[in-house]
Formats: C-alpha cells, structure tokens, sequence
C-alpha cells in the first residue's frame, strides 16, 4: 500500500531511487487528508487467505557488505519452501540479468527451486513518466529472458511497475488491452507496506554493527506490517463491502532473508490461509477495474478508494525519516 513518502522524494512527491543498482524514477501513493480520515467500524474476517508476491527480481535494493544476490535467492527460497511456500511468484526486469553472473544465478536459484515468474517490464518502466508504445516494447522486451528461465511454467503474470495502470484513460485502456492480447493477466496487490525501505538501513547497519538499530529496524518493518495489513483489509470492506483474498508485495532484498520467517508468523497469528497467486486472483472481484487515470496507482483497493473518493481509515505513518538516518 503506497501510503507514505520516503526522505528522497521532492514536494511534488517523485524522486530518484537506487534499485538494484539502477536508478529508477519512482512516486508513493499520497494518503488521503486527515479530515478525510475515520474510523473503522467493522469486524475483520477470522481466516482471510493470501499470496505473498516478490518484486525487482533478481536484485532488489542495496547489498550489505559480503552479501551477493546468489545467497539472497538461497536464502529466501529456502524460507519459502520450509514453510510450503512453493510456487511464489517473483517479478523480473531482465535488464539487472545483463553482464551479471551474479544476478542470472539468484534468477535461476529462484526458478530452480520452485517458484515463478512474470513480468515486471524490462527495466522497471514508469508508464505514467512514458508512452504507451514505449511500455509495451518493454513487456516485449522482457520476455525472451522469461520464455529462457521459466521454461514450461505459466509467466504470463504482469505487475506494473510502482503499481501505477495509467495516468491517462487512453493508456490504462491500451496497456490492458495488448497485455490481454498478448495473454497476460495482471497480478494486482491488495496488501503493501513499502518493505524495501528498511532494506538500505539494513546494509548501513549491517556494516557497522550497531546491533541496537538492526532490533528497531526489525521490530518497526514488523509493527508496520501489522498496521498495513489491518488498513489493507479494512479499506477492502469499505471499497467492496468484504473482504477479498488478498495478494502482498514484498521484495527480495537482504533484509527480507532476516524478516520473513517472523512476518509468515505474524500472518498466521492473523489467521491467514496462505494460497498462490492465480488461486487468489481467480476470485472474481479481480475481473472488477476502477477504470479511472490514477497518476500514482496504488493497491486494488487503493485504486478503487480513490476513484470513488472513499475516504481512508486512519493509519499509522511509517518511519521512513529515522530509517533515512538510521546508522550515518
């Protein structure tokens, strides 16, 4: 869920940010005002199901010193199959595979494990800063390094990168109609706490040690999940009157290795029934489309607030400015 704004974004909420090693232009979703705020009434289910979803394959975010993407990927998918996680889908911009051993091996580590893969664009293409002809060639452009790593599994999953469908009805309608065409379905989020920005805070501290900071850093990614996942849900009843099988975004950074175990425990103390993700998104409420130019995108249920001026339920802001500071 894109509900806050991280120290390296301007006032008009956009800004420069180092992904796996690229620069990639990136905005987060802009809550609603405060006044616009209330406070939920309803209950929540007792046994929602969900998929986690990994994003920026294969290299996200920062390496601490010693780490490469090859353990990363051991790693995580060594978590993942523990818990019977299986079949996890993982979004790849195959430009990070280019001139890197490194990255093509955490890619293959990933596939040959288990899991799978879809499309996240080439390079992580925002289609509300380019056209719509220069957003396709980049879907294009990405799959000869899907058909290669995937093999006979189904990739043909997109995720728009930064979440956003089209700042412009004509480019959500065209973008959607060549990814139908060209049989892809989109695999929409209905769960996001920003979790690669503990990452960088991570590699500082890593450095150092300063074992103090990596326990509060671990400890806020925990408490923010747990505030994100209640207004997830929360806004999924006001947006369609119950709650939906639900998908989260993570991303295969280092510090997601030391953090999921605990967040899979937090889920199921939640009462969570964790499913893969065309289980989820075989639900028809995924069938359902705002169909309305939404600059920032945001989740599923984001996008339906939004375009219908719903208002939020309050949240909690995440500490992204002690995160910023976190170890310099």
């Amino acid at each position: 869920m894109k509900l806050g704004v991280l120290a390296v974004l301007t006032s008009t909420g956009m800004g420069l940010v180092l992904n796996g090693g690229a620069v990639a232009f990136q905005s987060w979703y802009q809550p609603a005002t405060p006044a616009a705020r209330q406070p939920f009434t309803g209950t929540l289910d007792a046994h929602p199901t969900i998929a986690l979803t990994f994003d920026d394959l294969p290299a996200a975010g920062r390496l601490p010193q010693g780490e490469n993407r090859t353990k990363i990927a051991t790693t995580l998918t060594g978590e993942l199959k523990a818990m019977h996680l299986e079949g996890t889908y993982g979004f790849v911009n195959a430009v990070k595979l280019d001139n890197d051993p490194d990255a093509q091996q955490a890619l293959r580590v990933w596939v040959d494990a288990g899991m799978n893969i879809g499309s996240h664009t080439w390079s992580h293409m925002s289609l509300t800063a380019n056209s719509t002809e220069a957003f396709e060639h980049e879907i294009a452009l990405n799959e000869p390094a899907l058909a290669q790593y995937a093999g006979a599994r189904d990739w043909h999953w997109f995720r728009y990168p930064f979440l956003w469908e089209g700042d412009t009805l004509d480019k959500r309608h065209a973008v959607r109609a060549y990814l139908k065409d060209h049989g892809y379905r989109v695999a929409q989020v209905s769960l996001d706490f920003e979790d690669y920005a503990w990452n960088d805070a991570y590699a500082r501290c890593s450095a150092k040690p300063d074992n103090e900071a990596i326990a509060w850093r671990k400890q806020s990614y925990l408490d923010a999940a747990a505030e994100y996942i209640r207004l997830g849900r929360e806004e999924e009843q006001i947006a369609f009157g119950h709650e939906i099988p639900n998908v989260m975004l993570l991303h295969a950074t280092a510090f997601t290795t030391l953090t999921l175990p605990d967040l899979v425990d937090l889920l199921h103390q939640e009462g969570f029934r964790f499913v893969t993700l065309p289980e989820v998104e075989n639900d028809p409420v995924y069938t359902e489309d705002p169909d309305a130019a939404l600059k920032y995108g945001g989740t599923f249920p984001d996008q339906f607030m939004d375009s219908r001026h719903l208002p939020h339920p309050a949240f909690k802001p995440k500490p992204f400015d002690k995160l910023k500071d976190l170890c310099k």
